[in-house]
């Protein structure tokens, strides 16, 4: 079955309908557990899905290629109650070689926000568990995501990629530096206990903040993230009291809607601001911060999208890495590519060696009926020679068949070597004697 995805991401979409798309890990459970008995009705025999704050992804093994990306793209539609001509002018589709190509891409932190970044790998690898333990996984997509994360590891063991880490959190608070200035002086809340928000404070710690707060909804985390920073715990129903303390917000919850509304915002600074100007990083996808706080007078509001525009600056020497990082891709996807070939050709190889042995048996047998009493020494002796020269006559073409280049060169291979060994025939005959 040919290897299909089709996604958006960062490159192709805004992040308002990146959030609308973006699933958690329960959801993703529920998704593939619905929409795979969809996709395999129309073909797709394989699914999974790759969910990060910047991309949403569906992986899949079809039967026809042409309509799987169709197929997908409306599942996917379907599932957010999104129109599908809004999706499709966002829709990126891959097919074969150029799909197993992105995915070691994705994993080798090549088509990151940030080049190089490191969880991205793990985020594949998740992508693959789940899809196994829903059984959704099969094969196709055992390869291909096996293949990516090679691709993933040596990109991190073989070349620079991920040296100087420059992940979202750490570029959030780098940015936080060029806007409000020297970091040590400032009062911090983060909105948030996830990995990322733990990612915030340790660049904050690293920048020498010390006045930090930490707010989630859930108290015992807060504590626990407090506690090893020596930070301040803060309950869920303090947060507008601590927006008015803070001249920083770093927003990072896994909230499905804004948790940082005007209305919040404004009961905490007045409507018309209180003089002091405060600063949120939202790095959340979807956004914690509603859009609207960013009218309020004194505030200023930079969100994943805005945060993108400024990654570039730092990340030269990640760029130098990316032609070796490239070539480790086309190494992974050429075996890909080759272990794809011999799954086609294995039933086609078989099926050659198989007429073969029947027709060197046959031809013995005549051959001894023929002769009469043959001593064992030159029974043994027209064996070894009928096993040699079959295996010499097979080796040209079947090293021909394993080293075609491209998908067409196969195919064209494949149909002429049936024709040619009349294995068409025997797949005729197979399926009159099934019927």
């Amino acid at each position: 079955m040919p290897f299909v995805c089709i996604g958006l991401s960062h490159h192709s979409a805004p992040v308002a309908l990146r959030e609308l798309l973006a699933f958690g890990p329960a959801e993703q459970r529920e998704f593939l557990a619905a929409a795979s008995g969809e996709t395999a009705s129309a073909g797709l025999g394989e699914l999974a899905i790759l969910s990060t704050c910047n991309r949403t992804e569906l992986y899949a093994a079809a039967t026809d290629p042409t309509t799987a990306p169709t197929v997908l793209s409306r599942v996917l539609a379907a599932w957010r109650d999104v129109p599908a001509a809004r999706l499709d002018a966002h829709l990126s589709a891959r097919l074969g070689a150029d799909a197993i190509r992105h995915l070691c891409r994705v994993a080798a932190g090549l088509d990151s926000m940030v080049i190089g970044e490191s969880e991205v790998l793990g985020q594949v690898a998740a992508a693959h568990q789940l899809a196994t333990r829903e059984s959704t996984s099969g094969p196709v997509l055992d390869a291909a995501f096996r293949t990516a994360m090679r691709a993933g590891r040596r990109a991190r063991s073989e070349t620079g990629i991920c040296r100087r880490p420059t992940g979202v959190s750490s570029e959030a608070v780098r940015l936080l530096s060029e806007v409000a200035g020297p970091l040590e002086g400032l009062a911090v809340l983060i909105v948030g206990t996830g990995k990322m928000g733990r990612l915030a404070g340790e660049a904050l710690r690293a920048h020498g903040v010390r006045r930090i707060s930490v707010v989630s909804r859930t108290s015992q985390h807060a504590e626990a993230l407090a506690s090893n920073w020596g930070a301040t715990a803060l309950a869920w129903h303090d947060l507008a009291a601590a927006i008015r303390a803070a001249d920083a917000v770093l927003c990072s919850t896994a909230a499905p809607h804004a948790v940082v509304t005007r209305e919040l915002v404004e009961r905490a600074v007045g409507p018309g601001g209180d003089g002091r100007r405060r600063v949120f990083m939202d790095i959340a996808v979807p956004r914690d911060v509603e859009a609207a706080v960013r009218e309020i007078p004194g505030v200023e509001v930079h969100d994943i999208d805005a945060l993108q525009e400024r990654l570039h600056d730092n990340l030269e020497m990640r760029r130098r890495e990316i032609p070796a990082v490239e070539r480790i891709v086309d190494e992974e996807v050429t075996r890909f590519e080759e272990w794809r070939r011999g799954v086609l050709l294995r039933p086609l190889l078989a099926q050659m060696h198989a007429r073969s042995e029947t027709i060197r048996l046959r031809e013995i047998d005549r051959l001894t009926r023929r002769l009469g009493d043959v001593p064992p020494e030159l029974l043994q002796q027209i064996e070894l020679f009928s096993r040699s020269l079959v295996s010499k006559l097979l080796h040209e073409p079947t090293r021909r068949l394993r080293e075609a280049r491209s998908p067409d060169q196969a195919r064209t291979y494949t149909a002429v070597t049936r024709q040619l060994f009349g294995l068409d025939q025997d797949d005729q005959a197979a399926g009159g004697s099934a019927a």
